[in-house]
């Protein structure tokens, strides 16, 4: 397959990309709704789009995205599925992407349930490519915890169960907090390519989460090699599968004994580990990823 890469039309700056209803994305998607219709005449072959958007398909169309509707309302803009911006949206989509010439993907069998509980038609689940990498193994055990937005990624869950921690264990936090805890090292956010060399350096991630799409840093915990302890909420569970310790959400109880189970046993974390592994090669492979994309292709446009 040989890809035309279409970059998005609109191009603001990186605050109008965020989960909020802010004034700067109320403007993106203005502008959205009044130059996407009318730019989807440039689309006259098999087009494949990623996330929600306004294009109008009229070609065979592949429309990936990562979770449910309701799911991104209820845990990232806070609003209800009886709200009126949540039904409008609901029939937008249902208008765009309900047509004989169009494939839904989503990344796991949980968005496909939610998708199809909304209403569209023809939704198949293909996750994401990822490789594998390996990691730093030394004497240093190290219990990592990502996530920008602190209240939704659980950043008071992961600090609290840092503090409790015996002193030996290096614990690390990249991301936004509004403390500061003794005895944890903090790294602000930065570029992903420095995100995956620290994170190599984790024999443990913390992924207590309250709301998810997917959880791609846990995803890529698993590339490495890294056992995971993270919440039973929305896609996690599935995406972790039997690559690490499914925790209820905010229970802290369960995340700092799994965690100390995992630190006071190298070998059950190798272990874990290595099953977060094989389960990224045997569901993620690249190769595997586009003989599923491919199949989709084919039936499109024959």
């Amino acid at each position: 397959v040989s890809y035309r890469i279409i970059e998005d039309p609109i191009r603001l700056s990186p605050s109008s990309d965020d989960f909020y209803i802010t004034g700067n994305t109320t403007f993106k998607w203005f502008l959205k709704a009044l130059i996407e219709p009318a730019y989807s005449l440039r689309f006259r072959r098999l087009t494949h789009a990623f996330f929600l958007n306004l294009y109008i398909p009229s070609s065979p169309w592949v429309q990936e995205i990562d979770q449910p509707i309701f799911n991104l309302f209820e845990k990232y803009l806070k609003k209800s599925r009886k709200d009126t911006l949540y039904r409008l949206a609901i029939r937008t989509y249902r208008y765009l992407f309900n047509r004989d010439n169009v494939t839904i993907i989503t990344w796991t069998e949980w968005s496909k349930e939610g998708l199809e509980e909304e209403g569209f038609r023809d939704v198949k689940v293909i996750p994401p490519p990822t490789r594998t990498y390996s990691r730093k193994i030394d004497n240093v055990i190290t219990v990592g915890f990502i996530g920008v937005d602190y209240d939704r990624k659980g950043g008071d869950i992961a600090e609290n169960v840092m503090m409790k921690l015996p002193r030996w264990v290096r614990k690390v936090y990249i991301g936004k907090s509004p403390r500061k805890v003794d005895g944890i090292i903090y790294y602000n956010p930065m570029r992903r390519d420095d995100l995956l060399k620290l994170m190599a350096e984790f024999d443990v991630l913390l992924f207590p989460t309250r709301g998810e799409a997917f959880g791609f840093t846990a995803l890529e915990a698993m590339s490495l090699g890294i056992p995971v302890v993270a919440s039973n909420v929305d896609s996690v569970p599935e995406v972790v599968g039997d690559g690490g310790i499914i925790c209820e959400v905010n229970d802290l109880r369960c995340f700092l004994e799994s965690t100390k189970e995992l630190v006071n046993s190298p070998e059950y974390a190798m272990e874990l580990g290595a099953r977060a592994k094989a389960i990224v090669t045997q569901r993620n492979s690249p190769g595997i990823v586009g003989k599923e994309l491919l199949a989709v292709y084919r039936e499109l446009v024959e």
